[in-house]
């Protein structure tokens, strides 16, 4: 009989307690990441998307002369800023039939982004004393569904594009880095995939006469997730340049919200379907297919057969500077005879790793990789 050293024996009874403790840990992340998480996606679903929704659907509103009957503009005070709010109600006619409507723009709530409330709301405190019309913009489907002001508004879109991206980034970050190991144990104890090495986020798995590969979304979050925050930075420095200085005809007020805004929100959105996205490769000896989703919906797929593809290669695809240190991300690619290249592995760490991946893909699938 072989007796179990006291070590292993210790090891054994430690194991349980650590991987609940691991455990415990994980939940505590995921209820800590759940408000932010609902923070950002709330954001997202009840205001920016139906704020963009509804500015598509008014670019087809007609122009409608109306009469102001009451107009205030309400201040909100705070120990640090003011808020201000439009409140109008208004009477209109489309075929000869009157209609009344207190919808001033397209998002109802009160703001100090710039001085959009401040100057609508006195024109229509103007119009008012003067008893003069005002353009109104009326629904051709609905006549009863109308607004005073149709504008998008860049800067107050963009401050809540920070909120969605900066808490929204975080929380969805935080619950995919809790739940993503799990489901990678499930996965592995249930298909026999292969764990891959360190510098390749994703899993593979040897299939006849090829490889299965897929690389989830959340790769490298926290890398991707302060690219976003920078990015949010250099957006809100954009969006903080009053827009009245745009109207003076001095073109450095523009140049400047171009500059910062303009590559801060490249730069967010960018992050996003980096930490979004996600890939699923099948090669074999059939040839190649590739699916890419965005949260979970496909984004675009691709059917390769195999006599189309010449080789495949490593590229580079972008580095990053950490603590005074250069990291290089590589992918792969399939390169085809009408030179079109199709990436099947992504976001791997260090040349190192990605000829390792390449040359094991050559190995498993046939294909050529010099």
């Amino acid at each position: 009989m072989t007796k179990r050293s006291p070590s292993t024996h210790a090891q054994g009874a430690r194991d349980p307690a650590a991987r609940g403790g691991k455990r415990a840990g994980g939940w505590l992340l995921g209820l800590f990441a759940l408000p932010f998480a609902a923070v950002g996606v709330g954001m997202l679903l009840l205001s920016v998307l139906p704020t963009l929704y509804d500015w598509a659907r008014m670019q087809w509103w007609q122009p409608v002369p109306a009469t102001v009957v009451a107009a205030r503009l309400e201040t909100s005070r705070s120990s640090k800023s003011s808020s201000y709010t439009v409140k109008a109600t208004y009477r209109y006619q489309v075929a000869g039939r009157e209609y009344q409507g207190e919808r001033v723009a397209i998002s109802g709530g009160g703001d100090n982004v710039g001085d959009f409330q401040e100057a609508l709301g006195a024109r229509l405190e103007q119009a008012l004393r003067d008893g003069a019309p005002v353009q109104v913009w009326v629904s051709s489907s609905d006549p009863a569904d109308a607004v005073i002001d149709r504008s998008l508004r860049p800067g107050l879109l963009a401050l809540k594009m920070v909120f969605v991206v900066v808490f929204g980034g975080v929380g969805v970050g935080l619950l995919v880095h809790v739940l993503r190991p799990a489901r990678a144990a499930q996965d592995r104890a249930g298909s026999g995939a292969q764990s891959l090495a360190a510098g390749m986020p994703g899993r593979v798995e040897r299939t006849p006469g090829g490889v299965a590969m897929y690389f989830p979304a959340g790769r490298w979050w926290g890398l991707k997730l302060a690219l976003a925050l920078v990015g949010a930075v250099f957006l809100t420095v954009g969006a903080l340049v009053p827009w009245e200085q745009e109207s003076s005809g001095d073109v450095a007020p523009w140049l400047f919200r171009l500059l910062f805004g303009g590559v801060g929100g490249v730069v967010l959105l960018a992050s996003f379907y980096a930490i979004a996205n996600s890939l699923r490769v099948q090669l074999d000896h059939t040839g190649l297919r590739t699916e890419r989703r965005l949260l979970g919906l496909m984004l675009r797929w691709h059917q390769v057969p195999p006599h189309d593809i010449v080789r495949l290669c490593v590229t580079e695809s972008y580095s990053m500077e950490i603590n005074n240190r250069r990291e290089v991300y590589f992918r792969i690619e399939a390169l085809l005879h009408s030179g079109r290249r199709i990436t099947v592995a992504q976001d791997l760490r260090g040349r190192k790793e990605a000829d390792r991946m390449l040359a094991s893909i050559g190995s498993a699938t046939g294909y050529n990789v010099r």
